[in-house]
């Protein structure tokens, strides 16, 4: 999640209709509600859980309340998040699900995520109603951290610690379709990215500080990694930003060297390592001829990107390596995305690139729990 300014979004007296996809199947089901960059107490009146259904919809009878220590409210401080009680939730996974919160007083949105999300707002308390007619589609996912789900002894989670080319591409998706697709049942798949991070610096814009591009994968790791359950294994892709993004969209005074990015990634080895988990990194795409950023492409950021790639890819400190890179570079251009592969900006990679990017990942790096 990131922090958004107060004046962003306001909500009074309205409810948010939250739709996220589930990664693996389960019958029993609790929701986390931040207020994590909050200036204020957070209240909640009301949390429903769903099937989601077309548009703003949900599905008829599936609906069920959520309680969060046996009550249907909670006053969430400033900083703190919430957890619901487990409540009984039949889903079968890769399935949307809707989440819809109560929100009865004025709230500023400072705690949302950016540039991902699918959200519908409707007046008053209408957690319950199959339709939200009149509901407001947003792009965001505000308040809501995740949906917690009940998994076998042996599960485990698979966090996808990344920026925005993970949010186009949706990799991690197309990941927990192919574990469904050869019956690993026991591995969930979540996504933490945020478009625009970067590894070391916290969120900035070309005139100062911006707090929409979130707080760098070093700041955020034990919350946005450690902090969810079951989590056993973790697949960065992050650099770009850090690379290119200086002097061109954030400040030149946060110009960075290869070894101050190869330092970071060491520290998030080390931390890994050291609360028992797996690390793997993504070497970083092309980015020939992108125009939605100007600054980025240039002769000095190409060099640094592949001095970082043969870094990952040679350094032997990572517990896997997927060559996002590879996947997706055209071979006959390879400082150009191969076009099929390819959004429109020459930068960020489309869902067909996240399908490359998810057949990449050697599923021998996670623990063996299955026949492969």
């Amino acid at each position: 999640m990131t922090p958004l300014p107060s004046s962003i979004a306001q909500y009074s007296n309205q409810t948010l209709r939250e739709v996220v996809r589930t990664s693996i199947g389960s019958d029993r089901v609790r929701v986390r509600i931040a207020n994590t960059f909050g200036s204020a107490t957070l209240h909640i009146g009301s949390v429903h859980i769903a099937l989601a259904g077309s548009g703003s919809s949900i599905v008829p009878g599936t609906d069920q309340s959520l309680t969060f220590g046996g009550s249907e409210s909670i006053n969430i401080p400033a900083g703190a998040v919430a957890l619901s009680d487990a409540a009984d939730f039949r889903q079968h996974g890769l399935t949307d699900v809707a989440v819809s919160i109560y929100l009865p007083g004025t709230v500023a949105g400072e705690t949302t995520t950016f540039f991902q999300g699918t959200t519908f707002r409707a007046s008053g308390n209408q957690v319950a109603a199959v339709n939200l007619p009149g509901a407001t589609a947003l792009g965001e996912w505000p308040f809501l951290f995740g949906v917690d789900v009940s998994a076998p002894d042996d599960g485990a989670t698979v966090v996808a610690f990344a920026d925005s080319a993970t949010i186009v591409s949706q990799w991690p998706n197309a990941l927990a379709e192919r574990l469904t697709a050869k019956h690993i049942r026991n591995l969930g798949v979540v996504s933490v990215a945020l478009a625009g991070n970067r590894l070391l610096h916290n969120s900035a814009g070309p005139s100062g500080p911006d707090p929409r591009w979130g707080q760098s994968l070093l700041t955020r790791f034990d919350r946005d990694v450690l902090g969810q359950p079951g989590v056993k294994h973790v697949i960065v892709w992050i650099g770009l930003n850090d690379i290119a993004g200086p002097g061109a969209f954030f400040p030149a005074s946060e110009v960075v060297s290869q070894a101050d990015l190869i330092a970071g990634f060491r520290q998030l080895i080390a931390r890994a390592h050291e609360q028992g988990l797996t690390i793997q990194a993504c070497t970083i795409s092309p980015m020939g001829g992108n125009t939605s950023l100007p600054g980025f492409d240039t002769p000095e950021h190409e060099a640094a990107r592949v001095a970082l790639n043969h870094w990952i890819r040679t350094s032997g400190e990572f517990d896997g390596v997927v060559d996002a890179d590879l996947a997706l570079r055209d071979p006959a251009a390879p400082t150009r995305l191969l076009s099929i592969y390819d959004s429109g900006d020459h930068l960020h990679p489309n869902l067909a690139g996240g399908r490359a990017i998810a057949r990449a990942i050697d599923l021998r790096r996670f623990e063996s729990r299955w026949s492969d």
